[in-house]
């Protein structure tokens, strides 16, 4: 049975794993330095004292009398109320969650400890991300450039359809040269990418960017870069003209010619001697749509097909993305195509 067929099978939240919607508020009492690292997604910080992060001082665990709540932890809960649900963790095996959830259960909250601990989070979170990605049926969007991308699964997103953007989870765009977001840490990105794997229906397709096994910094997981191996792709087709344009709009570094050009050289495989020769000559020119046009379709096209070729030449293709323009409603009306397709 291929991963694709198992897709309907079984429901994400029917596996047995922890559910934190229900909480009215989940808290991390760990480091900022550990809570910037990873954390549930939802949680806030709110760094624990060493009053109750040292065993055996006020409050720790067996102490008859509740610790107190120091001004930080009184300010999280206080829009809280006492008939919804908190939930604490620590990165010490309970030593500073169980004696905070006892002071906060004292003052009426149910509370609970992170069953496992952080630890057991963890090991949650990547077994998670071996089983889901096996449940669900992707449609892959193929686009030279991640603001291309951007722009198809916004689309997408618009008409309704079901939508994965790893590159902006990984806060790296392909053939995006104007620096970003700062990237996030690969456990960040897990729970990140787990999070929104649990909320989709697992009936519906979901469409996500033809990408390798890393975006920039990140891995990701093996299960994920299998269903999107096989899952079946369709590729965006629009003028040179128009898709240029875009480019223009979307990426900064356009504005400037010798700027963009020393960002493109440094790709590797690098572009020829002739074809670097021939963009400074169009630069001098001042011919800037020309050279644009040529960065695309005569480098980072071919380089991007033969990445995309290299893993899946022979994968399912779904009808084109086929469009004369790349503004929304132009690509609204073009996805609206695509997704009225029959099913595979």
């Amino acid at each position: 049975m291929s991963i694709e067929s198992l897709a309907g099978t079984y429901h994400p939240h029917a596996i047995e794993v922890q559910d934190f919607a229900g909480y009215g508020l989940v808290i991390d009492l760990r480091t900022a330095a550990e809570y910037a690292d990873d954390h549930i997604p939802g949680a806030v910080h709110v760094a624990a004292p060493e009053l109750v992060a040292v065993p055996g001082q006020v409050g720790s665990v067996g102490e008859p009398v509740a610790t107190p709540l120091w001004p930080a932890l009184e300010a999280a809960v206080a829009g809280v109320r006492l008939d919804q649900a908190l939930l604490v963790y620590c990165g010490h095996g309970g030593l500073v969650s169980t004696p905070v959830a006892k002071s906060l259960r004292w003052r009426g909250w149910a509370t609970d400890v992170l069953p496992g601990g952080w630890v057991n989070y963890r090991r949650w979170v990547l077994a998670g991300l071996e089983v889901l990605p096996r449940l669900l049926a992707f449609r892959v969007v193929s686009c030279t450039l991640g603001t291309e991308t951007t722009r198809v699964l916004s689309a997408l997103h618009g008409a309704g359809q079901q939508v994965l953007d790893l590159e902006m989870l990984a806060a790296s765009r392909r053939f995006v040269f104007t620096p970003g977001p700062s990237v996030p840490a690969q456990a960040w990105f897990d729970s990140q990418l787990l999070q929104a794997l649990r909320g989709f229906d697992p009936t519906r397709p979901v469409w996500v960017a033809e990408l390798g096994p890393r975006v920039g910094a990140i891995t990701l997981p093996g299960a994920l870069v299998d269903a999107l191996g096989i899952a079946p792709m369709a590729a965006l087709q629009a003028p040179a003209g128009e898709r240029v344009g875009a480019w223009v709009t979307d990426e900064p570094l356009c504005a400037d010619a010798e700027a963009l050009m020393a960002a493109v050289t440094s790709i590797r495989p690098a572009p020829s001697d002739a074809l670097v020769a021939a963009w400074r000559e169009l630069a001098a020119r001042n011919a800037i749509p020309l050279l644009l046009e040529s960065i695309l379709g005569g480098f980072l096209d071919p380089a991007y097909d033969a990445d995309r070729d290299a893993r899946s030449a022979r994968r399912h293709a779904l009808a084109p993305i086929a469009t004369d323009s790349l503004a929304p409603g132009s690509l609204g009306s073009a996805v609206v195509v695509l997704t009225a397709e029959p099913s595979i």
